[in-house]
């Protein structure tokens, strides 16, 4: 019997190859073009996100951290009552003027006389500068220092108030005479205690362990008693509880009153204090500036100090008017005062062995040579280098005359 096939059905017809090389260059084509889409798109979320960043960034930079402040820890005050008190910060009641900006003479409604400082071009590192002050002075509170009564900020004004200090800086008196008044040896003894006070207050008595950093005559002030204020926490740090030292990226303060470790190696500790007090000693007691001129020459007060100690003629540097009792009582301060420059930080006292020393009647173990800071280096190069500090340089009444700064003269002829 004959059979027959039925007709293919159309659908049954055949495809086209759909694999081909074309169909393979189409999906390519697609894959590339959404990859283009997303890297695109990712580029331009990146730079939405970093444009949104930066606004932060400099949002934050602009923010005035005085507004942090509050009212419990600092008395903030308005602009027109210290507008009033000052005489709108008139001529005749300037007192002086200073890195910040210029400190005037107030009387508040109350009476109360104050200080204030009016501060210009305190933006970035030098308004936190600042900022670090009201803070740490909220917070402080001793006999031998100066007293922050508050303070007033905006936008970019800004003014801090202080506690009126009627005779000013202790630089004034260490010449022989200021408007006719010479300090008795009863008064710069008292100075010297207290300025040792203070600074046991800062390193050892206060809730917060705190490095000065910048003690100098400038930031001595001195009341009506005579009594001594230790005055302008700018630069000072913060030591944390178990901690030594600390290490900073630069070292800020006077040439003259700066430890060698902290030029050099930017070590921050206690004894860079006690460093600087040693030369506000051996100034009070001789009532000469950490250097002078000398005809053609410059001398180091602390070199010319050691020299005479070495050759026993230190009662030369010393008023020769003063009875036997208080000439010894001026070569112990002396010796103390070399006792804490000298030049490797262990060898200095601690504050309160500073203060026990210097009122009992004890035997004081001789000084070591101590560091200078003008001259040629030659003692202490192997203590200084041995953390790769360099000793070529000078540091001359502020200035830098060569490459890195400061440096540690010859203290006693060979």
């Amino acid at each position: 019997m004959l059979q027959l096939e039925a007709p293919p059905s159309p659908t049954s017809a055949t495809t086209p190859d759909t694999t081909g090389p074309e169909k393979k260059k189409t999906s390519a084509a697609g894959i590339s073009v959404g990859v283009a889409c997303s890297l695109v798109l990712i580029s331009i979320l990146s730079v939405f996100v970093f444009i949104r960043s930066r606004r932060r960034i400099k949002a934050t930079q602009h923010d005035n951290p005085f507004k942090k402040i509050s009212r419990a820890q600092c008395t903030i005050f308005d602009l027109p009552t210290l507008e009033e008190a000052t005489d709108n910060f008139s001529q005749r009641n300037k007192l002086g003027e200073g890195g910040f900006g210029a400190v005037y003479k107030g009387i508040l409604p109350d009476g109360q006389e104050i200080a204030v400082k009016k501060l210009v071009g305190t933006a970035g590192h030098g308004l936190h500068q600042l900022h670090n002050e009201v803070l740490l002075l909220a917070e402080l509170q001793h006999k031998n220092l100066v007293r922050l009564h508050g303070f007033y900020s905006h936008r970019d004004d800004t003014l801090l108030v202080y506690e009126y200090i009627k005779n000013g800086s202790l630089d004034n008196f260490l010449s022989n005479t200021r408007d006719g008044h010479t300090l008795a040896w009863e008064q710069q003894y008292n100075i010297i205690l207290g300025i040792a006070k203070g600074i046991l207050y800062l390193h050892e008595d206060s809730s917060m362990r705190i490095i000065h950093r910048d003690l100098k005559p400038n930031n001595i002030l001195l009341d009506e008693d005579m009594d001594p204020k230790i005055a302008d926490f700018g630069l000072a740090r913060l030591l944390g509880e178990g901690h030594t030292h600390t290490m900073t990226s630069g070292a800020a303060g006077t040439p003259g009153y700066m430890a060698p470790e902290y030029v050099y190696h930017r070590r921050v500790s206690p004894k860079i204090d006690i460093f600087s007090y040693g030369v506000l000693i051996l100034q009070i007691v001789t009532r000469r500036r950490e250097c002078w001129s000398d005809d053609s020459n410059t001398v180091n007060l602390i070199t010319e100090v050691w020299n005479h100690w070495k050759k026993g003629t230190i009662s030369q540097m010393m008023d020769q008017k003063l009875n036997q009792h208080t000439r010894n009582q001026q070569l112990r301060c002396v010796h103390v005062g070399l006792m804490c420059v000298q030049l490797n930080p262990d060898d200095r006292p601690e504050i309160s062995t500073v203060i026990f020393m210097l009122t009992r009647d004890m035997e004081l173990q001789p000084p070591e040579e101590p560091a200078f800071f003008f001259g040629s280096f030659s003692h202490g190069r192997n203590l200084l280098s041995s953390s790769g500090g360099s000793a070529n340089s000078n540091f001359m009444f502020g200035e830098e005359i060569s490459v890195n700064g400061v440096t540690i003269t010859e203290p006693y002829p060979r």
